[in-house]
């Protein structure tokens, strides 16, 4: 995003949580070096020599508004009733409101915040999901708290109005600068603090905003993984990917875990084993694997052996995550009409039963991506086109950090199956999806993300799109990167090939069903690899002038 920044605020009794929600967000590479901003609510000079040290920006909130009894009122509510003002204490265009109780586990919320704040104005999460348990059965204990409150307010009448709503939970929500919900939210607040200033009034106040002065259409609701308020359900533990999950399957990864229960205390929570154990909802560095280890594969995840029909190189690590990919079949191609899918190589084709049309890298291609991933594990990575998320999740599996760009993820159905899919993989926390076209969504990534080291090249395969694509990815790979390209065998995507050797990168194909191309500069090498010697490989006329991998290297 153009000019987006994280805005908190705290004290100095707030401190120890608001230093970890400014660890997680420097642990992660998107967050390495993302605008952060906070309201100085009283801390030490320690603490803000601390923030400086870490490129947080501070600002002191004024006084936004005149109410009666505002002389009495804590001086940490200023910042609270600052926050539809941000653009005059932090120059942006997308903001990002995190409460210091809340910090990022999965960085695809943050993501996914600045693109419902891009795409609509305002992205807000409510307080509504399966695993609140007061919805099933102390609701109403729950509604009569809040309608107490909202009486004191806007009256009996409005208030019972109001309560029919879910809670939009004001601790975490993000808004592009000239979204008008700022200013009707203002206004809001005035109307509210004719009846004085408490910790939800702003809350109350945007909700009332939302729900009765016409903003909910032009508002972008997003799932409680985005921000998971820990007092209306503890989240579950996942001690294999050491990690805060939904209770309920797929276990999917919390995006920003919202401590407001328990901020300082030792909770029971469940495991994904079907256990108890106690542990801190607060940011925890010691749970962060060092960039030396190699996580396990998640228990989802098979290792060989391999089906009739299938081959992978000698020397190359087998992962099947079949299991992830429930309407994974083999493909028919006599019927296909890409005049471009070699339909004389016998290795198993793999599709989408609702989509037999279009295929899969297949098992030899596959080990190749996940292979050289390796090489890259826990740096960026970017891919272009990932379909349904075969490819995304053999890279994921790899441990890079992952950014896909794909058009097809902004139809729901296709962005939640491709979610599900990561997450019985176990590897969705790694995982980025973007549902736009490239090398417009690439581009946008690259305005809040380190250089890519590594990039898979797998979107639309005709005309300039490849190579523009692999353009896209040149201006924004490190120093030391690779990429790969899937069906080299198309003359449009070899294009690409040669577009980066033409530039200077080294480059060379491997002998696989459609063919993948690899290009790669400064200090990383391709991994080797053994064709099917069972197959009189033929090399396409526009080819011919690679270098084909071998098990000792390019030859050729």
């Amino acid at each position: 995003m153009s000019a987006s920044l994280i805005v908190t605020a705290a004290d100095a009794n707030y401190f120890p949580l608001l230093e970890g929600l400014i660890r997680s967000i420097r642990n992660h590479p998107a967050g390495a070096n993302h605008r952060i901003a906070a309201f100085d609510l009283g801390l030490t000079l320690e603490q803000q020599a601390w923030l400086r040290d870490r490129n947080v920006t501070l600002a002191v909130p004024e006084w936004e508004f005149d109410f009666p009894g505002r002389e009495n009122s804590p001086f940490h509510f200023r910042a609270l009733l600052a926050r539809p003002f941000l653009s005059k204490y932090f120059p942006g265009d997308y903001y990002l409101w995190l409460d210091a109780d809340a910090w990022v586990q999965n960085w695809s919320a943050v993501d996914l915040l600045y693109r419902g704040a891009a795409r609509k104005g305002f992205a807000i999460v409510p307080e509504i999901d399966r695993a609140i348990k007061l919805q099933f059965g102390h609701i109403d204990e729950h509604l009569e708290w809040i309608r107490t409150r909202l009486v004191v307010i806007y009256g009996e009448a409005d208030a019972a109005h109001l309560v029919r709503f879910p809670m939009l939970n004001a601790g975490v929500f993000a808004y592009h600068r000239d979204a008008p919900h700022c200013e009707v939210w203002a206004e809001s607040i005035r109307r509210a603090l004719h009846a004085g200033c408490t910790l939800m009034t702003d809350q109350f106040a945007l909700n009332e905003a939302m729900y009765r002065r016409g903003l909910l259409a032009q508002t972008e609701l997003l799932p409680a993984w985005c921000n998971w308020v820990c007092h209306l359900c503890i989240p579950d533990w996942d001690p294999v990917n050491r990690q805060f999950v939904e209770p309920y399957l797929p276990h999917a990864p919390i995006g920003i875990v919202h401590i407001t229960a328990a901020k300082h205390d030792r909770v029971v929570v469940s495991t994904t084993a079907g256990e108890k154990t106690r542990t801190r909802l607060q940011y925890d560095p010691e749970r962060e694997r060092t960039p030396a280890e190699v996580p396990p594969l998640p228990s989802t995840i098979r290792t060989g052996p391999l089906s009739t029909g299938d081959y992978v190189s000698p020397g190359l690590e087998i992962v099947l995550p079949d299991a992830a990919f429930p309407h994974l079949v083999k493909g028919d191609t006599r019927s296909h009409a890409w005049p471009y899918l070699r339909k004389d190589i016998p290795h198993t084709w793999y599709v989408d039963r609702r989509f037999p049309q279009v295929g899969f890298c297949n098992r030899d291609e596959a080990s190749i991506l996940y292979n050289t991933a390796r090489q890259f594990r826990n740096r960026p990575a970017l891919e272009v086109g990932c379909w349904l998320g075969w490819s995304a999740c053999h890279l994921a599996l790899a441990s890079v950090w992952l950014d896909v760009v794909d058009p097809v993820l902004a139809q729901p159905d296709f962005y939640e199956s491709v979610r599900t899919a990561l997450s019985f993989a176990g590897v969705v926390h790694r995982v980025t999806l973007v549902g736009e076209p490239s090398p417009a969504g690439v581009e946008t990534l690259a305005r809040i993300r380190p250089r890519w080291e590594f990039g898979f090249i797998d979107g639309d395969h005709e005309g300039d799109a490849p190579r523009n694509d692999a353009i896209a990815f040149a201006n924004h790979a490190a120093p030391h990167a690779l990429a790969l390209f899937h069906d080299a065998v198309a003359p449009a995507v070899g294009a690409a090939l040669d577009e980066l050797g033409r530039r200077g990168w080294h480059t060379a194909i491997y002998h696989t069903a459609q063919i993948l191309g690899v290009a790669w500069r400064g200090d990383v090498r391709p991994v080797p690899h053994t064709p099917d010697s069972t197959i009189h490989w033929k090399t396409p006329a526009h080819l011919q002038r690679f270098a084909a991998m071998t098990a000792a290297g390019p030859k050729g």
